[in-house]
């Protein structure tokens, strides 16, 4: 029996939700510029296989804007949190399916190194096929 190859569960959540969310910025690894727009950081925290055909892979979503901006960057990540949850039975363009989605940790505020800068983050799980 071959074991499948799961597909990379940052890259179906980047070209899922970009599409939806165009004035913001989509990446995997924190720009080096400092954001002068709402920008959203997809990374992979964890999660692994229980099931030979079905990865689960907890996803961290970081939500990154100016202070200024406090309102519009917890509505960004509140509203992810709707489109992410909304996946259920999608088929991302490049391969894979998100089968299943929940919410580990909700949106929420956290420190942020620059003062300048606000973060809201949240965890979600999902469950991912070829």
């Amino acid at each position: 029996m071959t074991v499948p190859i799961f597909p990379d569960p940052e890259t179906m959540l980047l070209t899922l939700l970009a599409p939806q969310n165009p004035s913001y910025r989509f990446a995997t690894i924190m720009p080096a510029t400092n954001p002068d727009t709402i920008t959203v950081l997809i990374r992979r925290s964890g999660g692994g296989n229980r099931h030979i055909g079905l990865d689960r892979p907890t996803m961290d979503i970081d939500v990154f804007g100016p202070k200024s901006q406090v309102g519009n960057v917890s509505a960004a990540a509140r509203d992810l949190q709707s489109q992410i949850l909304s996946l259920m039975s999608a088929t991302a363009p490049n391969g894979g399916v998100i089968q299943h989605t929940s919410t580990v940790t909700g949106p929420r505020q956290l420190p942020e190194v620059n003062p300048n800068y606000v973060r809201y983050s949240a965890t979600y799980e999902l469950q991912t096929h070829s």
